[in-house]
């Protein structure tokens, strides 16, 4: 799975970057699950991702989100496997803030006892099918089902 190398135009103005990973692990017979994270103020799932770091790629930045966001460490695909637009809350609500999350793709190898948010946010691993279902992003549901046809 790889992303297009640029994105569509945005209506208005820069958006800002941000790297997420979607996370996985294999269970003994090989079905994948997928790591869903709270989010910080809403009661909804998604998928670990935040700023970039400049002197770190993308890709180290998604990873590095994985770890700090769920305490989850593994393979990350060198390339995008796809890119999403969101609305982002603002200190201030005349400003509206649009992010552009470029996800990577994460094989789960070790999960830590601790980590820098632990406490903050739950995790949950789940099927391809509930990861679809409780991700509110249409890319990231897509992903889940490529990932459960693998």
């Amino acid at each position: 799975m790889k992303s297009p190398v640029t994105a569509p135009p945005l209506p208005q103005g820069q958006a800002l970057l941000e790297a997420g990973v979607l996370a996985f692990r294999r269970k003994k017979n090989g079905e994948p699950r997928i790591l869903l994270i709270s989010k910080k103020r809403a009661r909804q799932w998604g998928i670990p991702k935040g700023k970039l770091l400049p002197h770190l790629s993308f890709a180290e930045n998604a990873a590095r989100e994985a770890w700090e966001e769920a305490g989850v460490l593994g393979t990350v695909s060198p390339n995008s496997i796809a890119m999403f637009r969101a609305r982002k809350r603002s200190p201030n609500p005349q400003i509206h803030l649009i992010i552009e999350v470029w996800v990577y793709l994460l094989e789960v190898s070790e999960t830590l006892a601790k980590w820098p948010e632990k406490g903050k946010r739950e995790i949950r691993w789940v099927t391809c099918e509930m990861a679809a279902r409780q991700l509110r992003e249409p890319v990231l549901a897509h992903l889940c089902h490529r990932l459960a046809q693998a």
